[in-house]
């Protein structure tokens, strides 16, 4: 099971892989399960071959480190909430090959979870590393009334691997606490309530993604 991989390869000290480079290619074998079943849920993601924006793409042997250490740092423990925003990174990502928004482009929109800039605001707002380099962009909580310029600059604090692979896991956590309990159920109706969360239509595109990783636990 997936959850069983991502949980021992944690144990293992994969936790720590936020730190690794990019192009860090050994992974422990536990992890190297998880990269083949994340294959499993985003199956053009072996490659980055052709990318429209090669500077953006991450292959599943990249992601898999990053996405086990999400996990881990806000507590995404339950099999049914791991697949749930699996599906959400591969689907908004098209497996894994953009980091920002490109349709139709919207200043500030970007990471691996596709979130808008208000939300990249008090993602980075809640890191403490970045926060200092928050408030030399704005004062502000809130990001009425600033330039694109602005919104491109917060959101470029959040994009490197170690923060952009983490943001499905901390929007869940922050974000999406009222329907948990509905999700963890596996249940279409519970992905149904966090794509709710996300402001989104669990349509027959986002189905796919989600019943393959659900699939993927099995």
């Amino acid at each position: 099971m997936l959850f069983k991989v991502f949980e021992i390869a944690m144990l293992a000290g994969m936790a720590c892989a936020s730190v690794l480079p990019r192009t860090k290619t050994y992974l422990a074998p536990r992890a190297a399960q998880a990269v083949d079943q994340i294959l499993q849920i985003a199956p053009t993601s072996n490659t980055c071959a052709g990318a429209p924006v090669p500077g953006e793409c991450a292959t599943n042997t990249q992601a898999a480190p990053f996405l086990i250490a999400a996990m881990s740092k806000y507590e995404i423990f339950a099999p049914a909430e791991i697949a749930a925003v699996l599906s959400v990174v591969a689907f908004e990502t098209a497996d894994f090959k953009y980091n920002t928004n490109k349709f139709p482009g919207r200043p500030g929109q970007g990471t691996r979870n596709m979130q808008m800039a208000n939300y990249n605001l008090q993602y980075a707002l809640s890191i403490p590393e970045l926060a200092p380099k928050v408030s030399a962009i704005t004062t502000s909580s809130s990001v009425d009334g600033l330039s694109d310029d602005k919104l491109n600059a917060i959101r470029a604090l959040v994009l490197p691997d170690e923060y952009s692979w983490a943001s499905g896991a901390w929007f869940l956590k922050t974000q999406c606490a009222s329907i948990r309990s509905a999700l963890q159920t596996g249940s279409q109706a519970g992905f149904e309530a966090y794509m709710g969360c996300l402001g989104v239509t669990a349509d027959a595109d986002r189905l796919a993604y989600w019943k393959r990783a659900t699939a993927s636990f099995a």
